[in-house]
């Protein structure tokens, strides 16, 4: 697997977050804005090659795969993916 793609939370506005379970393991979920065109272009190059990103708390950092991409808003987007163990 290459690199995660990363993205410092801090940097964003984050709202909307949630965690869910399922058959395939945890699903987390949140609301980034304001994201740059080139970063939204980052996202989906990262969702389209199933590649991982790793957002970044202040507490604990989540590793996603399986990404999915969404404009929610201007300068908004809606990121989803399931949380995989760093390690």
């Amino acid at each position: 697997m290459s690199k995660p793609l990363e993205l410092n939370c801090a940097d964003y506005r984050v709202t909307a977050a949630s965690i869910g379970h399922g058959r395939s393991g945890a699903v987390f979920r949140c609301t980034l804005s304001p994201v740059t065109d080139e970063m939204l272009k980052a996202l989906d190059a990262a969702a389209q090659s199933e590649d991982a990103i790793r957002l970044v708390f202040p507490k604990q950092p989540l590793l996603l795969e399986r990404i999915q991409v969404k404009r929610v808003e201007p300068g908004g987007v809606r990121i989803s993916g399931r949380v995989v163990d760093p390690d």
